[in-house]
């Protein structure tokens, strides 16, 4: 009966560990899918609107923004991804969603975890990988 207890003893504590694991990739994973969703509400802005481009940006090191041609902001509160760092970037969508030729990657990371987006020159494609 002892060795059942310290068995599940040990079985509970490596669960907390590994949980509080999952969990932390977990809001990784999650705050790397707001951002793909932000990417794809730019070019479908872009889109949408007449005559204009938009471009989502990064303006601090965990923050975002979606802006149109003018440099006006889409929303009055610049997107913040708590605790991630996002590294320098701004893609531009035209009207047809294009974001020019180049396929480019821009890779998040918090607390040694990292998670890459992509998106494909010429498609607009968008992907978390």
């Amino acid at each position: 009966m002892l060795e059942l207890v310290m068995v599940m003893t040990i079985v509970g504590i490596v669960g907390v560990f590994a949980g509080t694991k999952w969990q932390g990739d977990l809001t990784l994973y999650t705050k790397a899918d707001q951002m793909v969703n932000d990417i794809r509400r730019a070019q479908a802005l872009a889109m949408t609107k007449n005559g204009g481009n938009y471009t989502i940006l990064r303006i601090g090191s965990d923050s975002y923004r979606i802006q149109d041609s003018l440099g006006v902001p889409v929303d009055p509160q610049a997107t913040v991804l708590s605790g991630v760092t996002i590294p320098n970037f701004s893609f531009t969508f035209d009207t047809r969603g294009d974001p020019g030729p180049t396929t480019r990657e821009l890779q998040l990371t918090q607390e040694g975890q990292s998670v890459t987006i992509r998106i494909i020159g010429n498609t607009g494609a968008v992907q978390r990988l």
